[in-house]
């Protein structure tokens, strides 16, 4: 007996000791990979470069690791920054006496979340540039979104052998009808709203009308916001403009630079030495040249003020209950909202709303809390990327809704969509049987199609959400529901034509919202603004982001998958979380 016991302890040491190897492993490799203590220094003479060596993100993001570097032994964990990490260090460098210059140069893997974030990014810039300090971009290729970005610049270059895309925006949706009647697979509707198109990739082979027609008018507005910054920014007429785009006029360096688009075409290294000479240095060598994502580490919170303006983020898309990094929880954001509202300190909240939408009852919990929130203190909205249908549905109780002019808003309508796979079973052989205590037991399961009677029980249930839903809107924006009900019906507005029928009060990003804040709350200068944020231990976090980091980028380096990936994703997402009632937008915008 002594004898197995000294035989079975071994073996569940050297089982534990295995299964925690390969953890340990990599630890150590992340350990090895995280970047250096060494002091970033700012000296004078120095250029500030925007090279997107980090991602921008709307909120907080655990650190991920890249996994593009693994066959040659290679691993670096990705830093990522925050929209109000990038607000404070570009007004800190506008009034920096040692940042002599801007320079952007997309080299690294970085990426900008979507447009309004872009835009929120390129006003930014604006803002610099108003301090006196030139901006200079150069690239060796120009994408649309990144040419919109960089036309702010002073001086705007382009390499001789590179290209510049600008040929306008495009909208294309992808329709399953087709695949879901090749397997059997059936899809049952229940909706409110004439533009509330989520749910007909799944029903019709091509866009309705009405939702052809919001997205149509989505594009042209969207485009127009661009025509016109890139005209006024190169000073060329937006007729102009668009015309190039239409006519696929930039067909090469050269054109670029002879219809107005760049200034010169030349090499990085010409334009390094350019830099140089701009900040007093002979060569580029000599220049101190500080990354955005070094600058920010150098900065120093300088206000110590008790009052405090709060931000709580709604990053993602909406679940019930807890949520995660880039999904909203219904009980984790109501949570954070509670914190806001309870601590004395705290006399204005921003709620930033990046989300397309997701559970309608998750949605309701939030609101909930946000009403509550609002009779102790002022609340004002700021919207990201997109706040649509769930996302506006919680940006309803503020007192102050602020868009980007790209912001994807309203989509004021609901939906509920169940899945049959009874016919697809019987196919392969399987049959169902069931037994039940009354006639509708088994109400939604995915074996059966549902009876006309249970689809009105359920018509029932999407149309008391939807009147619940335009009752939070009207009574936020001070309309009738009549009023809300004309401009909702499921219709996805661009911020441009949603301050017009009046969703949103005005044009701004997080940075205007948290002066507005504050100026309700009338705290002059003397208040600091805190994020409320989910409080983790830090091995959890780091153990949930390396293997969620891994598994995204694995995916996203793949080459089978590609772009496809994000629309299977939404995909699974819609069918696997196909039961209850939904408030969603029914595509995402990318720019290219």
């Amino acid at each position: 007996m002594k004898g197995f016991f000294k035989t079975f302890f071994a073996a569940l040491l050297a089982m534990i000791v295995v299964s925690l190897l390969p953890i340990l492993i990599l630890v150590g490799v992340v350990s090895s990979s995280l970047p250096s203590s060494e002091v970033v220094t700012v000296e004078d003479g120095s250029v500030l470069v925007m090279d997107f060596a980090e991602s921008i993100y709307d909120s907080p993001r655990m650190p991920t690791l890249d996994l593009s570097g693994l066959s040659s032994g290679t691993m670096e964990m990705m830093q990522s920054l925050t929209t109000l990490q990038v607000i404070e260090a570009l007004e800190a460098a506008a009034a920096d006496p040692k940042i002599k210059a801007l320079y952007i140069n997309h080299t690294g893997l970085g990426t900008i979340e979507g447009m309004a974030q872009m835009e929120e990014l390129r006003n930014l810039l604006v803002g610099f540039k108003a301090s006196g300090k030139p901006i200079v971009a150069y690239n060796e290729t120009y994408s649309q979104g990144l040419y919109w970005l960089c036309s702010v610049a002073d001086e705007l270059y382009l390499n001789p052998q590179g290209s510049l895309d600008w040929r306008g925006l495009a909208s294309q949706v992808m329709f399953y009808k087709g695949l879901l009647d090749k397997l059997d697979l059936d899809v049952q509707i229940v909706r409110h709203g004439t533009y509330k198109s989520a749910v007909e990739p799944y029903i019709t082979k091509q866009m309705s009308d009405a939702n052809r027609l919001q997205t149509q008018t989505m594009v042209n507005s969207l485009w127009n916001v661009i025509v016109e910054d890139v005209a006024l920014a190169r000073n060329l007429s937006p007729h102009y403009i668009h015309k190039a785009a239409e006519g696929l006029l930039i067909d090469s360096p050269a054109s670029a630079k002879t219809l107005g688009f760049v200034d010169e075409l030349l090499y990085e290294d010409q334009v390094e030495t350019h830099l140089a000479a701009i900040v007093g240095k002979e060569k580029y060598e000599d220049v101190n040249a500080v990354t955005l994502g070094e600058y920010v580490s150098t900065l120093i919170p300088t206000k110590i003020a008790r009052n405090k303006v709060a931000v709580v983020y709604a990053d993602g898309e909406i679940i019930d209950g807890q949520g995660a990094e880039g999904i909203i929880g219904g009980a984790t954001t109501a949570e954070h909202i509670r914190r806001a509202a309870e601590d004395d300190d705290v006399k204005a909240v921003v709620l930033r709303v990046n989300s397309p939408g997701g559970s309608a009852l998750a949605s309701e919990v939030m609101w909930r809390e946000l009403k509550l929130l609002v009779e102790k203190k002022p609340l004002v909205v700021s919207m990201a990327n997109y706040a649509a249908s769930g996302g506006y549905y919680i940006s309803s109780p503020a007192s102050t809704i602020l868009s980007a002019r790209t912001t994807l808003t309203g989509s004021i309508g609901v939906f509920g969509m169940i899945l049959s796979t009874g016919d697809a079973m019987k196919n392969v052989g399987i049959t169902v049987d069931v037994a039940k205590s009354a006639p509708h037991g088994d109400m939604g399961s995915a074996f059966r199609k549902l009876t006309p009677t249970e689809l009105g029980y359920l018509q029932k249930s999407v149309e008391d959400v939807y009147g619940t839903f335009i009752g939070h809107v009207a009574d936020g924006r001070g309309m009738t529901t009549e009023e809300v009900d004309k401009i909702g019906q499921g219709r996805v507005w661009c911020g441009v034509d949603a301050k017009t029928i009046g969703l949103v009060d005005g044009f701004g990003g997080l940075k205007e919202a948290l002066a507005i804040a504050a100026e309700k709350a009338e705290l002059g200068e003397g208040y600091r603004v805190v994020e409320i944020l989910e409080e983790e231990d830090e091995f959890t976090a780091l153990m949930n982001s390396l293997l969620s980091a891994s598994a995204r980028t694995a995916l996203k380096e793949a080459s089978v998958f590609g772009e496809s990936l994000g629309r299977y994703n939404a995909l699974r997402a819609t069918i696997e979380e196909g039961s209850g009632v939904k408030a969603r937008m029914p595509y995402d915008i990318a720019i290219y």
